[in-house]
């Protein structure tokens, strides 16, 4: 754990508050506006997906889902830069939401079991809201391609909203875990010092 890979995770939520924000009716924004929005947010969650990818040295399945959701999230980036058609936009975010979904569920099981420690809980289920909220942006998308007026677009806010729950409670199991490795760094510096001055009285007895 660094805090290279803590900045990282609260990267991701930036850009889900961004996209989130982007969709979401009430906030009065002109469409230029939401666009620029969805696309700032969906580039910072694939600069902090690929950054955490780095940061991971084994090839795990922490790394492989990692580096799948930083596929996705350039899968719809790609979507958005490009010249096309609210059609073939919305099956980009489509693609890259189902492998994002798909690298999250083979993440969640690496996750596993759970040590009943706040960390871990917070990462576990705050990922699998991710992935939840991913499903949603599929469904979403399903429905609006068949011209299914409103319930896309719902199923589209709650699906951002719920990444946006989801990466959050991952970045402070994060932080929380970072807290506990730097805590136990200190006792154990702590202990060391204690033992080296015992040994400095005994030696001094002697």
């Amino acid at each position: 754990m660094s805090r290279l890979e803590v900045f990282a995770a609260w990267m991701i939520v930036t850009g889900t508050v961004f996209e989130a924000a982007s969709v979401t009716p009430k906030f009065p924004l002109t469409d230029e506006q939401r666009e620029s929005l969805e696309t700032v947010g969906v580039a910072l969650q694939a600069a902090g997906d690929t950054i955490i990818y780095e940061l991971i040295e084994e090839y795990n399945l922490e790394k492989l889902g990692t580096g799948l959701f930083a596929i996705g999230n350039l899968t719809i980036l790609q979507g958005l830069l490009r010249d096309i058609d609210d059609e073939q936009m919305t099956r980009f975010d489509m693609q890259g939401n189902a492998i994002q979904a798909l690298g999250g569920s083979i993440i969640l099981p690496d996750l596993l079991p759970l040590e009943k420690s706040k960390a871990e809980i917070l990462e576990f289920y705050g990922l699998t809201i991710e992935v939840i909220g991913n499903v949603l942006h599929v469904f979403a998308g399903a429905k609006n391609l068949r011209g299914e007026d409103g319930d896309g677009d719902t199923l589209d806010l709650f699906g951002a909203w719920a990444q946006v729950l989801g990466s959050t409670m991952g970045a402070v199991g994060l932080e929380i875990s970072l807290a506990e490795e730097d805590m136990s760094e200190r006792d154990q510096e702590a202990n060391l010092s204690q033992q080296f001055e015992e040994m400095k009285v005994r030696l001094a007895a002697k």
